[in-house]
């Protein structure tokens, strides 16, 4: 493994990670459920992520080095609130466009 495995991902690539989390959840229609997951975990995230880290360790010869962009962008707390903040932000034009009145 090479060091570059454990480095902190550039700010483009935390914007596109963040992106594509929000459209996986989005897919699924689990916003609602992700925001209150989110806010109840965001002041436990960088424990969490290392926490995450040292479980899936032994695993990385079989998954690779995928998850670690992941797990570095998210033990943030700014890129967790800036994934809520998509979130909810997306969540109002749905329901605005569904013509229904959007949860405050």
């Amino acid at each position: 493994m090479t060091e570059s495995m454990f480095a902190e991902p550039k700010p483009e690539d935390q914007e596109r990670i963040i992106e594509k989390a929000a459209d996986t959840i989005f897919k699924y229609d689990m916003d609602l459920v992700a925001i209150l997951v989110l806010e109840s975990i965001k002041p436990l995230a960088t424990i969490g992520s290392q926490l995450a880290r040292y479980m899936v360790a032994p695993f990385l010869p079989f998954i690779g080095e995928r998850s670690m962009p992941y797990l570095a962008t998210f033990e943030r707390k700014e890129n967790v609130e800036k994934l809520i903040k998509l979130l909810e932000e997306r969540s109002r034009k749905e329901e605005s466009a569904k013509g229904k009145p959007a949860p405050t």
